[in-house]
């Protein structure tokens, strides 16, 4: 991650999308995808009459290519109980180190820094309420479901956060859940271009008086493909062998050029 905010804050570079436009589809089409989203969830509703929550995605697999400009991902399912249901996906977690940035005699220097541990390069959350009027006892803190609207009393993660939102990859507005019915629920979440490979996670919980009455967690595998996925390959995992082969490339390059032009 790497980035900078006003006011003199920097994230550290610890680790490594085209708003789409929607047009208003006929009544028609929406009929068809109403019908269709219906028969794609019906074995899941008749599958939880067994269990509190069951829930699956549209798809458990992001691919990033050269021409890759961001996706949609839909999460749904079924509750067999009542309360609230709250969805979150994470990124791979990695360290991340925030940095204060304070000038003196005309230039920036570092200051203060503090080091965050485990940190999700990818989060959204999404509730078919606000966070702040779901009944859970308090369990956002430990199930780690912070809500990024609020503002948090470490300045240091304060600045985290909104340096994550500015790079896409942190959505700070809750996103909605809708229902069809009592039973089946859907929510959709935008994947930014510059997503992190990894394995992700989509989180659904379902609250109920306070109580985490259900739980299910569904892998999303997000990998590069193509030729960028060699180049990232070979720069990541045999990083000598990509320094000897670039300096010898540049080398040889240089060599054609001179030749070139002492021919001409």
């Amino acid at each position: 991650l790497g980035g900078r905010l006003g006011g003199g804050w920097r994230l550290a570079p610890a680790y490594e999308a085209n708003p789409a436009r929607h047009c208003v589809s006929p009544s028609p089409i929406r009929a068809g995808i109403f019908t269709a989203l219906v028969i794609l969830i019906f074995p899941i509703a008749i599958h939880a009459q067994s269990v509190p929550l069951v829930a699956d995605i549209s798809s458990h697999q992001v691919q990033i290519h050269s021409g890759f400009t961001g996706t949609q991902l839909m999460v749904f399912g079924a509750r067999n109980d009542t309360g609230d249901i709250v969805v979150a996906i994470r990124g791979p977690a990695r360290d991340a180190v925030v940095r204060e940035k304070k000038r003196r005699a005309g230039i920036w220097v570092n200051r203060d820094e503090k080091t965050f541990k485990k940190v999700p390069q990818f989060y959204a959350i999404a509730s078919n309420k606000p966070l702040k009027d779901v009944r859970q006892s308090g369990l956002f803190e430990p199930l780690m479901l912070p809500d990024l609207e609020q503002r948090f009393e470490d300045h240091f993660y304060q600045a985290m956060v909104r340096i994550l939102s500015e790079q896409d990859v942190y959505h700070r507005a809750t996103g909605t859940i809708d229902f069809i019915g009592e039973t089946l629920f859907k929510a959709s979440f935008d994947f930014p271009d510059n997503i992190p490979r990894g394995i992700y996670t989509a989180e659904v919980y379902l609250f109920n008086n306070g109580m985490l009455s259900g739980m299910q967690s569904i892998p999303i595998d997000v990998y590069k493909t193509g030729f960028d996925a060699f180049i990232y390959d070979a720069a990541i995992h045999h990083s000598t062998a990509y320094g000897l082969m670039a300096v010898a490339f540049a080398l040889m390059m240089g060599w054609f050029a001179n030749w070139l032009f002492r021919r001409i």
